[in-house]
């Protein structure tokens, strides 16, 4: 308890403490009118086009938001709006006294976050509840995220269009915008809104205009487009998919199995009932995953490893169904809506769109993997039986970025069923100040012997920011019968209160020109087990810093006692990290914790010694050429008899050669010491825009296995490493746009 008491009080004292005080800077902030063109622009990286030389120009101070707030990013930027009946386009020049120290790549989509690159966030119906976020690095290379609240997803993806030059004095970007493609609210006096940003990689610094302000989140920080008038686009499309894949199992030591083939045929198709609301339907969908899941520290893990979503149907606009209070760490429930637990659908129908002050999301989908046939060769009573997922969500705004919503989601199979019903909001008051949180009912039936429980789930949290302060609290409370079939979340039966309070100091550049920012930040959690009675506390206290050449470092020291299967384990952990790129072409990062963890046995779990590596490094020799190295490891030995428990590596390769911006080729290689496993891919991948992609793939995996008695014997490892498996994986699919 001394040790927490002086944690506490020393994180006060640094909360407290004033830090170094930076000159305040203004920006000149405006409405912005974009000119309308006749005559588009030619996306070529240049602005010579007549259309820029009129288009409504940003060109001011533009002031960082990371790693520290405040201060004027060191580089000078302008940027450039204008519009026709079609599009809307945007330039900028990004100035640099160094322009051969720019970072830039020929990468897929949503690879370019480690170069130099800029982009903007725009509010397409002036709502404040929703963002399109556009990134693109001076090769051209885009990104994108799909932004609800303060959310941020960058598995959507949409069609638009860039161009990128380095130039003498730094680097140009173009990007066109068509407005079938997003939604937006067609007619007269068109309100939008724009954040613009800029990241330096080689400084590791970025900047905004306007200027990002602590407590208003993005959506708050915005300036207000205005636009004389925008017609209703035609928004219609179908995406048509063909998917062809064999695999061979090895049934012995000598020879393999017939080829299992697959082919399938999919449709999509979309449209536009109004500039802001759009229908889509899919039969047979392509859900194909064509990037395998990364390989994972997987033994002796509480609780289940979270996957992301890679299938493109689910991908789109998925965090519209995020409630207020989840998804930002803290909160017990990662996510309400977990789309890869709709596992092998058939069919998929979604209508999203606004009206007014209002937003919806609906989905529904029918699943067969209840239905299908066992692995092991055992009969499944339920075989050829589908489960039904319904999803409803809607959001009613309330001014700024603040709401009230209600979300449903079910899961109908058979007699038995899942339905959950929630509310949420999200409110900010006094300039720096936001609580928002949520309530779930669930209903549920496991059985057709009528097997009903009920259970609920209340989450309410606050934060305060300003420029150098953020403090968080939650508290959360969650029934033992709640179940939530459509959700990633962690336990049931529990309540919690967490705290969490970090403080930026800013030192004198002058004085210490290499470092940008420190950062203390105390956290601390209690959790309470409503069915063992017992409990669970944490204490954390970390210190992280920002640096020249991209870097970051620091450490922390936790406390804790967490129980496990009745009984209670005190525990002291610490850590240590740091990030440098000290070339714009070699990135490093490692992570470093040891300290005491717990065998989660069910039965007799029991205190141990866990040391945990994480090391991987970046290579980029040129534009086109990327190398990923990558290592984990995990080691626990009991800390009674210093018994060594197990052992778990995970090395991963991968080497990607881009050719330009669409057409690339990868091979992928993954070794798990503990399943003594080797997992490879080997993948050619051309993309014109989003849905329209071809795909040509293979994929091997060795396992260490024995032979005996005429058969493999599972879960036994042997001194021979085979091929037991290989496929063949071959995709193109059209998005055709009326």
């Amino acid at each position: 308890m001394k040790k927490q008491f002086f944690l506490i009080i020393l994180m006060l004292l640094l909360a407290g403490a004033a830090g170094a005080a930076n000159g305040k800077l203004s920006q000149n902030l405006r409405t912005l009118e974009p000119v309308k063109t006749t005559i588009p622009p030619i996306l070529d990286g240049s602005l010579d086009d007549e259309v820029w030389k009129k288009a409504a120009m940003v060109d001011d101070v533009w002031i960082t938001y990371n790693p520290v707030n405040g201060n004027e990013l060191p580089q000078r930027t302008r940027a450039y709006l204008a519009y026709d009946d079609e599009n809307i386009y945007i330039a900028f020049h990004c100035l640099d006294s160094n322009p051969d120290q720019i970072k830039t790549s020929l990468t897929k989509r949503d690879g370019i976050f480690e170069d130099d690159w800029v982009g903007l966030s725009l509010d397409t119906v002036g709502g404040k509840k929703y963002g399109y976020e556009m990134f693109v690095n001076p090769s051209g290379a885009q990104g994108d995220i799909f932004r609800t609240g303060e959310k941020e997803d960058s598995s959507t993806d949409w069609v638009w269009y860039s161009a990128g030059k380095v130039v003498a004095d730094g680097y140009i970007v173009e990007i066109r915008q068509p407005l079938k493609n997003i939604r937006f609210a067609s007619g007269k006096d068109i309100r939008m809104g724009v954040v613009f940003w800029r990241r330096i990689s080689r400084l590791g610094m970025s900047g905004s205009w306007p200027e990002l302000v602590p407590g208003k989140g993005i959506a708050g920080s915005q300036v207000e487009i205005r636009i004389a008038e925008l017609p209703r686009p035609l928004v219609l499309e179908a995406l048509p998919s063909v998917t062809y894949s064999s695999g061979w199992n090895r049934t012995s030591p000598s020879s393999w199995s017939g080829a299992d083939q697959t082919r399938d045929l999919g449709i999509g198709v979309k449209y536009g009932l109004t500039s802001s609301i759009v229908a889509e339907a899919t039969l047979n969908p392509d859900f194909s995953q064509v990037e395998s899941d990364s390989l994972q520290v997987t033994v002796n893990q509480r609780y289940p490893i979270f996957y992301s979503e890679k299938r493109p149907f689910f991908m789109e606009a998925g965090n519209l169904f995020d409630l207020g209070g989840i998804g930002d760490g803290m909160a017990n429930m990662s996510v309400p809506v977990h789309t890869r637990l709709i596992v092998d659908p058939q069919w998929g129908l979604r209508l999203t769109g606004e009206h007014g002050k209002g937003s919806f999301a609906l989905m529904t989908a029918a699943d067969r993997s209840p239905g299908n046939p066992w692995d092991d060769g055992g009969e499944n009573p339920d075989l050829g039986r589908k489960a039904t997922f319904w999803i409803g969500r809607g959001k009613l705004g309330l001014g700024n970025d603040n709401f009230i919503g209600m979300l449903y989601s079910g899961r109908e199979f058979g007699a038995e069923y899942n339905r959950s019903l929630a509310a949420d909001f999200s409110m900010r008051f006094l300039k720096n100040h936001q609580v928002m949180g949520n309530y779930i009912q669930s209903f549920s039936n496991r059985s057709a012997a009528g097997d009903e429980f009920k259970g609920g789930a209340l989450t309410a949290e606050y934060t305060f920011s300003n420029d150098k302060t953020f403090l968080g609290a939650m508290v959360e409370n969650v029934d033992p019968g709640f179940q939530m079939d459509t959700a990633y979340y962690q336990r049931s039966g529990i309540s919690t209160f967490k705290f969490y309070l970090q403080r930026q100091f800013a030192p004198d550049s002058k004085k210490i020109p290499w470092l940008f920012g420190v950062a203390p930040s105390f956290w601390a959690a209690y959790i309470r087990d409503k069915v063992s009675g017992l409990d669970d506390k944490e204490l954390m206290f970390e210190l992280n810093t920002n640096f020249v050449l991209k870097g970051s470092a620091g450490g922390s020291i936790y406390l804790a006692q967490e129980s496990w299967a009745g009984q209670t384990f005190k525990r002291t952990l610490g850590q240590m990290y740091i990030n440098l790129q000290p070339f714009k072409w070699f990135n490093l990062h490692s992570c470093y914790s040891f300290g005491d963890a717990i065998y989660y046995d069910p039965v007799d779990p029991f205190l141990g010694n866990r040391t945990q590596l994480h090391l991987n490094c970046t290579l980029q020799p040129s534009k086109n050429v990327n190398f990923f190295a990558e290592h984990s490891i995990s080691r626990f030995r009991r800390l009674d008899s210093g018994e060594h428990v197990y052992s778990q590596g995970i090395w991963r390769g991968r080497l990607t050669y881009q050719f330009n911006k669409n057409l690339f080729v990868r091979a992928l290689a993954q070794y798990d010491t503990f399943k003594k496993m080797v997992l490879g891919d080997f993948l050619a991948s051309f993309t014109y825009i989003p849905g329209t992609v071809i795909y040509l793939g293979y994929g091997s995996l060795n396992e260490s296995r024995a032979w005996s008695d005429n058969r493999w014997q599972r879960d036994v490892t042997g001194e021979s490493y085979f091929q037991t498996r290989q496929s063949f994986f071959f995709k193109v699919s059209y998005r055709y746009q009326f």
